[in-house]
């Protein structure tokens, strides 16, 4: 049915505008928008309208300034591109070509509210399929750091991942968070050791947007990114608000304060502090298993930006960031010290991270169009000490991170290169003493350089091909070789067909991504041998649509992507006594489907509706054979209807979330049978209302309305030192309903 259903969409976007193209008349126009500072510099500017006087329609460009339209005759014609707080621009256009439009700021005494920009969109010009979320979608939702920012994003799932640190985990196409590629600014920031908690590592308050590419990404970023990548961009220096302050409090004793402040500089140089610091007092415990559900909490977590303008064509950038970030939590009891009789203890967890990272670009620009070079590097050192019970880990990571890009055109923008190359240079040194006195320590030296290549081809506003390789030498694993391929065809002005394919590599750090499931009586079983570097292939296609309903645009979209493994290193937890990690032996792939819609039925009103199917197997060794990959559910679905008030007074939104059954290994501590069992499905609902004055936004909300936790999340809780306790089984919530309330100050002159 759904095959069906796909042909027939398919011969309607595509084979009947081909038969029309025969006799229509006109020419297509693709161009770019664009604002101009005080210092003269170019700057994408989404959102903008570019209106066509002749024909009397027009469209909104994309979130990189992009746009594109069809025109019905060939005579000259007028294009205005607009945007509220800058002066219009007109020019004349007489056949197909780039246009380039740029806005001047303008003072307004007076601002009318026409229209509301959509707080996420799909771009229709773009290669890649990307999906943009703005401030203004992160805002619907609580999003205390980057982990609660796709609560309200159908394509990235978040799940916890065990019942002790309130750690929560995203998933993509149907695999771990750690297959995709987390970066800030094209930098990399979830990798090596904060893969586990990292995420909590970046408050909310401090992202100005988040990008999600299904697929390999492009290969100027990488040698990973097997199922996606994740870009989020942080508050510049250029564009950062004078003050931005938010502060949070729930009803479990959490308080968080952000701020965002940009202090005025005489002078080339622009910076930006942004701090935040949250502090978790109380020991909750609402399931009565005597274990805490959120630990005891307190970050302090501070990034300065600079920037320098002084230069003609070259742009200078760079910060430095610390993260301080300590959490105790666990069994509640009195806790004793007795080294003879670790079993009288309550079963304490407590976690102490400390990172400090500084990262630069600097990009010269050349008087050729389109033709640059950027120098991108980041330092970090990260240390994580965690004890929990009488086990501990203690973990290590310094590493170096340099990409040299060289972008350049062959004659006109139509045909663009990307040629550089990049080094990644990581030192781990950790040390794991689980369930037993003996205690190991593994250093581990990687060394990656690689070079790369990427060519991109436009043939008109139809057609769109991006063409990369790269080779990387690794210390370690040898040479890997990375072709990926995007294409994009538009067969009519508001419909997009992609497909793509791609090898990705990825280096597993087994110990920091697996942690959670060390919060048990399992002992740990690898191969002296050790792991190989995982290897998969990705497919992908992509259709989306633009319509307008009642005047208002509306979003169809559909995808499909697959994922075959040629090497993975499988976290076998089939017995429950043992946590088996070993290189793939046999099949490993995941498939993932999803429809989404998005609608504004009436000024306003907007709604929202995903599902998506899930299939991930892979094959285990501990007798299963080719099995469904645990916590992995087998659909999702998510629909959200929001309303804001004319002008923005008042807003208010609601997302329910259905997610289907999982499978989770069985606990056959007695009868040591290989077994399992499904998940039931469940539903999770929130809801935030926000009331907005002048420069003060009041927002109330609920995460969880209807209280819905997994029963029985620790195993064997009773007695947390003997075989059979666990509590990293987790399929469902393990924190009971959140009540929150915040204010948001934002003063922009």
């Amino acid at each position: 049915m759904i095959k069906s259903a796909l042909t027939q969409l398919f011969f309607i976007l595509v084979c009947s505008p081909i038969f029309a193209q025969q006799t229509k008349a006109g020419f297509d126009i693709e161009g770019r928008v664009y604002e101009q500072n005080a210092q003269g510099v170019l700057m994408a500017l989404p959102g903008a309208h570019i209106f066509c006087v002749e024909e009397q329609r027009g469209t909104i460009s994309d979130t990189i300034g992009a746009f594109f339209l069809r025109t019905s005759s060939n005579k000259p014609i007028s294009l205005i591109a607009s945007f509220v707080g800058y002066e219009s621009d007109t020019i004349e256009v007489k056949s197909a070509d780039d246009v380039k439009m740029v806005l001047q700021v303008k003072t307004l005494l007076e601002v009318q509210l026409l229209d509301r920009r959509k707080s996420n969109a799909k771009s229709l010009l773009q290669v890649n399929n990307v999906e943009w979320i703005s401030t203004e979608e992160l805002h619907k939702g609580a999003c205390c750091n980057l982990s609660e920012s796709f609560e309200t994003n159908p394509s990235v799932d978040v799940s916890f991942t065990d019942a002790l640190t309130g750690a929560k985990q995203i998933q993509m196409l149907g695999l771990d968070g750690v297959y995709a590629q987390v970066l800030f600014e094209n930098k990399p920031f979830l990798r090596g050791l904060s893969a586990s908690y990292g995420l909590s590592f970046l408050p909310g308050t401090w992202i100005e947007s988040i990008q999600v590419s299904k697929g390999t990404g492009s290969v100027v970023n990488g040698f990973e990114s097997l199922s996606g990548q994740v870009n989020f961009e942080l508050y510049k220096p250029q564009k950062s608000p004078k003050l931005l302050w938010n502060s949070y409090l729930n009803n479990m004793g959490l308080l968080e304060n952000n701020f965002v402040v940009s202090p005025f500089l005489e002078g080339n140089w622009q910076t930006v502090l942004l701090g935040h610091y949250s502090y978790l007092g109380e020991l909750v415990d609402n399931n009565q298993d005597r274990f805490v559900e959120d630990p005891k909490t307190n970050q302090l977590n501070l990034l300065n930006r600079w920037s320098y303008v002084g230069l003609k064509n070259r742009h200078i950038t760079f910060g430095l960031r610390y993260l301080s970030e300590e959490k105790l939590g666990g069994q509640l009891g009195t806790v004793t010290v007795n080294p003879d009789r670790p079993d009288v203890n309550p079963y304490e967890i407590k976690l102490q991270t400390e990172q400090v990272e500084f990262h630069s670009k600097t990009a010269f620009i050349f008087d050729k169009p389109e033709t640059s070079l950027g120098i991108i590097g980041t330092l970090r050192r990260h240390h994580q000490n965690t004890n929990f019970g009488y086990s501990h880990y203690n973990g290590e990571q310094q590493s170096a991170y340099l990409n040299l890009i060289y972008q350049s055109n062959l004659g006109d923008d139509s045909k663009v290169y990307k040629v550089g190359a990049s080094y990644y240079g990581d030192h781990f040194k950790e040390q794991l003493q689980l369930n037993q006195p003996i205690e190991s320590v593994f250093v581990r030296k990687d060394r990656t350089a690689g070079v790369f290549g990427e060519f991109q081809y436009k043939l008109g506003a139809l057609f769109c091909g991006t063409l990369g390789a790269r080779v990387d030498h690794s210390k370690e694993f040898g040479v890997w070789y990375s072709p990926r391929l995007h294409l994009r065809y538009n067969p009519i002005e508001n419909g997009v067909l992609r497909a793509s394919v791609g090898k990705a590599y990825r280096q597993a750090n087994v110990f920091a991504e697996n942690s959670s499931y060390f919060y048990s009586s399992r002992r740990l079983e690898m191969p002296d041998a050790g792991l190989a570097a995982e290897e998969a292939w990705n497919y992908g296609v992509n259709l989306t649509y633009n319509t307008y309903f009642y005047g208002k645009e509306t979003t169809l979209n559909i995808d499909f992507y697959q994922t075959d493994f040629n090497e993975q290193v499988v976290v076998d937890l089939e017995e429950s006594s043992r946590i088996k990690m070993y290189n793939l032996k046999g099949r490993s792939s995941s498939k993932s489907l999803q429809l989404d819609a998005s609608i504004e039925p009436y000024a306003g009103w907007e709604l929202k509706y995903a599902h998506k199917w899930n299939e991930t197997k892979t094959t285990f060794a501990s007798g299963v054979g080719y099995k469904a990959v645990p916590f992995t559910p087998k659909y999702r679905s998510m629909a959200q209807v929001s309303y804001a008030a004319w002008q923005n007074k008042w807003s208010v939104n609601v997302t329910v979330q259905n997610i289907g059954p999982s499978r989770v290994p069985a606990d056959n501590t007695e009868n040591h049978e290989k077994a399992s069992y499904w998940s039931p499905k469940f539903q999770l609902i929130s809801a935030q209302y926000t009331k907005r004055f002048k420069k003060v936004d009041w927002y109330l909300g609920v995460e969880n309305l209807l209280n819905y936790l997994q029963k029985n999340s620790i195993r064997n809780f009773q007695e947390p030192y003997s075989e059979g306790f666990d509590a990293a089984m987790i399929w469902g919530p393990t924190q009971s309903r959140k009540l929150y309330t915040g204010i948001r100050l934002l003063i922009n002159d």
